[in-house]
């Protein structure tokens, strides 16, 4: 049988892409993958080991990488349950980090401390990253003050409150480093950040809107025992050998705990008699209507070789977490101290407690137009067990001591590992400080 020509002219053509595509198709593929991509599109590593006992590879700022697995967009999340706030220890997928290391240089010190009061500078990852409470990062990540490492750091971290060296900076800094604006004070007590335009990439405050939270609630972290990170860590735990000590805390305090309340109904803890939010004078004006007793240096001394806090949580039923400063996200250990104590924390503050624990288990003074229904109201609680006692119930499904204050560089690390987008802050002085604060209002005493 014969076959036109045309048709055995088709036939052939196709044969011969088909031997094509077989032969030279997946080598194109593979080709394809390797072309090395500029850094504003991703943070790419070079696979090249930084120790001979560690299996995890040192970033640097060249290389070429496979584009199946490039890293997936960062996406902040709030974590489900209290508090909401942005951790990414709990909530990125810790099982998507690629086995390299990234560097973080502290750029200068911590009033004054260039370590940082980390005492496993300079040991071992898995030493640092125990210390940082998030051992499962070891090796992921190291943190070093030798500034010889400038030009190699991932990530150079500053604290606001101590001098940098901006012409060290501006000689050592690599295109790809993130430069990390750190600071826990408030913005009353912040010094002049005009000369820093454009010259951080992220920051690292208390604020919910920081590239890495670092809330006072780091020194004293809870977690629902159902969270997925709770889990992990237990099995981390006993899997390492890690001794991490879970506290309960009490969630319903008995009879005898009650009885022992005799001292009064309010006390606070008051060290700092400079205060913008007016603290002093708003204690002032509600002993009119309730007794409060002061305690620290603006009051009575504490007995010698008590915990204070202990002691006043045994004694008295409600506590003031009165912040210093009236600023947008601002809460300290005044608040996250007491809540881990059989005592109802009085808040008076510019943030929104509701985002680390639930509204059943404060008394926010916002909430009341005058001091005699705020006064009123706390009298009320204190004569009703159950209304009182309804205070600590959601404390029930959660535990103390998974963190320690700088346990923030752990999410660091991880964000350093997930979030390649470029980022430049161009005025960081506007960003902390525009509408961040606010004078204290005037209560009506009546």
């Amino acid at each position: 049988m014969k076959y036109p020509k045309r048709f055995l002219f088709l036939c052939c053509i196709s044969i011969i892409t088909i031997i094509f595509y077989l032969l030279y198709g997946s080598s194109y593929s593979t080709a394809l993958q390797s072309i090395p991509i500029p850094f504003t599109l991703l943070y790419f590593s070079d696979i090249i080991p930084f120790s001979s006992s560690s299996h995890i590879k040192r970033s640097k700022k060249f290389s070429t990488i496979n584009l199946n697995d490039s890293q997936p967009l960062f996406q902040s999340r709030f974590y489900s349950d209290y508090p909401h706030l942005p951790i990414h220890i709990y909530t990125q997928n810790l099982t998507s980090l690629k086995n390299i290391s990234k560097l973080i240089l502290l750029g200068n010190g911590i009033f004054g401390d260039r370590k940082w009061g980390l005492s496993s500078i300079g040991q071992s990852s898995t030493k640092l990253m125990t210390e940082l409470s998030c051992p499962f990062l070891s090796n992921y990540c190291e943190v070093t003050d030798n500034k010889t490492l400038f030009p190699e750091a991932d990530a150079v971290v500053y604290h606001m409150r101590d001098d940098i060296n901006l012409r060290e900076a501006r000689r050592y800094r690599q295109p790809e480093q993130r430069f990390v604006f750190a600071l826990w004070e408030s913005p009353t007590h912040t010094p002049n950040l005009k000369s820093y335009k454009k010259f951080f990439n992220w920051t690292m405050t208390y604020r919910f809107k920081s590239h890495i939270i670092a809330p006072y609630y780091s020194s004293n972290a809870y977690i629902h025992t159902s969270s997925d990170y709770y889990k992990f860590l237990v099995k981390e735990n006993a899997t390492k050998n890690l001794n991490l000590q879970f506290q309960k805390p009490i969630y319903r305090p008995s009879d005898s705990i009650l009885d022992e309340k005799k001292l009064g109904t309010i006390a606070a803890l008051i060290s700092n008699a400079g205060s913008s939010s007016g603290r002093l004078m708003f204690i002032k004006h509600l002993k009119r209507y309730i007794d409060i007793k002061v305690y620290g240096r603006q009051g009575e001394a504490c007995p010698t070789n008590v915990n204070c806090m202990e002691f006043i949580s045994k004694n008295y039923y409600f506590f003031l977490s009165f912040e210093n400063s009236l600023c947008r996200d601002y809460t300290t250990e005044k608040f996250f101290t007491p809540i881990k104590y059989p005592i109802v924390p009085i808040v008076l503050g510019r943030t929104n407690y509701s985002y680390f624990i639930p509204s059943s288990g404060f008394i926010d003074t916002n909430d009341y137009t005058n001091l005699s229904s705020l006064a009123q109201y706390i009298k009320e609680i204190r004569q009703d067990k159950e209304k009182y006692l309804s205070f600590f119930s959601w404390k029930e499904n959660y535990v103390w001591g998974i963190s320690g204050f700088l346990t923030p560089l752990c999410d660091l690390c991880l964000r350093l590992h997930l979030d390649s987008k470029p980022n430049v802050i161009d005025d960081i002085s506007a960003w902390w400080n525009d509408d961040a604060c606010t004078r204290p209002r005037k209560f009506k005493r009546l």
